[in-house]
């Protein structure tokens, strides 16, 4: 396992994000820190980057640089936002950085930005047809694209800070926004490319504006997940939350709960733009992406099939979570047992596709809870798995999918549990749950000594029994005693006598 540092040098503040990453393509974020730093304040003034605002930033850089000589990381990315590339002195100010700590800044092209937000969303969402908006302090990013290919892209020169300061001589908040929304609506319809999108388009959000007003939308409406990536705003979700922030003056809005860190007028103008963006281009649901351009570039870089969009997405996160926090050796064999079973089974559970992604999830991560204790690891897996980064499904999958795992002990499954998620599940996934638990459970079990000796099943349903013939390589003597246990759950569920050969 190996080390990255990447370092991006914004308008408004440095990220500094430290990755772990193995040899055959996966990573994971360790630590992120963000520090404000107001590069392109009052920039338009005379075109140059001051010095204090220079010195800041190299200031900032010799802890992030000590962080990465303590552990030993090399070699780093540093990349810069394309809107200091506006600066008369920008190739001075990057050269004073590799001169004081040695680290080479590239400023992306608007082209770069483009395709590394292209890539992120290939790599997090399943969307086939695509159209990506990413709202930054001073310029905003809009892409469409068509299975693996960018069809169409603007760059729409005002964010939420620029925003802000433009409109920053009107008094009266309400009026503000409402200015802030026809000039931005103003802009985008000259982007004519933007009235003609495909109805079955997928609308996604990305940046810190959309991940806040996830947050807000979920607090208002008492969302019983804490999962930012793929939310869905809905339309009304957020006209509530944009009449909410139009009439807080800015000492309140000071008070927004997790929101806080973000200055007050900042985040009402990057509200005004989402509000621009649904009057005009977002014809259903935004779904909100924690993967901006940071996450492309590190794929383009880490991946070794970047060039090409992975074919995968939710393959290759439950691949990486097992890398990283590996649950146990024999994991695909359980997998695979958990597939065979759904398929023989298909007569008694009557599930649709539907759910062949959450069997998916829950099969790959049912020992997951061992990480917390041995002791109830079914229900324990239920925390690890809601606490996952899991791309390519939505969020009742994998809710669903977390009910699975702690539903392999059937006494696990709690009404009261269940009744508080109710506006993410429908009234029929409470029988899948049950079902798949059975599923995953009884594949574990035939695994229960990691020593994958059973290889396959056959399934016979004669009558009021159902007999599972098992295809054995060694003695699966264990094996069997144990998936026979689940005699009475199975009587239970599918109303049919288990045998196990």
């Amino acid at each position: 396992m190996e080390k990255l540092a990447v370092i991006e040098l914004g308008a408004s503040e440095i990220t500094f994000t430290k990755l772990n990453f193995t040899s055959n393509g996966f990573f994971t974020i360790e630590q992120q820190i963000k520090e404000p730093v107001r590069l392109t304040q009052d920039l338009e003034r005379d075109g140059y980057i001051k010095s204090t605002r220079i010195e800041e930033t190299i200031s900032i850089l010799k802890i992030f640089r000590k962080i990465m000589d303590n552990e030993g990381i090399n070699p780093n990315l540093c990349y810069a936002d394309p809107a200091i590339a506006t600066a008369r002195n920008q190739i001075a100010f990057l050269d004073e950085i590799y001169k004081t700590v040695c680290l080479h800044f590239r400023v992306l092209s608007l082209d770069e930005q483009v395709d590394a937000l292209h890539l992120a969303c290939l790599h997090s969402f399943s969307a086939i047809k695509g159209l990506v908006c990413q709202i930054g302090d001073d310029s905003m990013q809009i892409i469409q694209y068509n299975r693996r290919m960018v069809v169409n892209k603007c760059n729409i020169p005002y964010g939420a800070l620029n925003l802000a300061e433009k409109f920053d001589s009107i008094v009266d908040f309400s009026q503000k926004m409402d200015k802030m929304v026809d000039f931005i609506t103003t802009l985008l319809r000259k982007e004519k490319w933007l009235f003609e999108l495909d109805e079955d388009i997928e609308f996604i959000g990305v940046g810190k504006f959309f991940e806040a007003t996830g947050v807000l939308c979920r607090k208002s409406m008492h969302y019983p997940l804490d999962i930012a990536h793929n939310y869905e705003i809905t339309d009304n979700n957020f006209k509530s939350i944009y009449g909410l922030i139009k009439t807080l003056d800015i000492d309140k809005a000071k008070k927004l709960k997790g929101v806080s860190s973000m200055r007050a007028d900042v985040l009402a103008s990057g509200i005004a733009i989402i509000k621009a963006l649904f009057n005009n281009v977002f014809k259903s649901n935004v779904k909100v992406s924690t993967c901006g351009e940071m996450y492309g570039l590190v794929a383009r870089n880490i991946l070794s099939q970047a060039e090409k969009p992975m074919l995968d997405i939710l393959g290759y996160s439950l691949s990486a979570i097992n890398e990283f926090y590996p649950s146990g050796q024999n994991m695909n064999n359980i997998y695979d047992l958990s597939i065979i079973l759904y398929k023989q089974l298909k007569v008694l559970h009557r599930l649709n596709r539907n759910y062949v992604k959450t069997l998916r999830i829950a099969a790959s991560m049912c020992l997951s809870g061992k990480r917390i204790s041995y002791n109830n690891y079914e229900k324990n897996g239920f925390n690890v798995i809601l606490g996952s980064t899991i791309y390519g499904v939505s969020h009742n999958e994998i809710l669903m999918a977390a009910f699975v795992v702690a539903n392999q002990d059937s006494d696990n499954f709690s009404l009261s549990d269940w009744v508080r998620y109710k506006d993410i599940l429908a009234e029929e996934d409470a029988s899948a749950v049950k079902k798949l638990g059975l599923i995953v459970k009884i594949a574990t079990l035939l695994n229960v000594t990691g020593s994958n000796a059973v290889k396959d099943i056959a399934c016979d349903i004669l009558g009021d029994t159902v007999i599972l013939k098992t295809t054995v390589e060694k003695d699966a003597k264990l094996e069997i005693s144990q998936a026979q246990t689940m005699y009475n759950d199975f009587k239970k569920i599918f109303g049919k006598n288990l045998q196990i050969l």
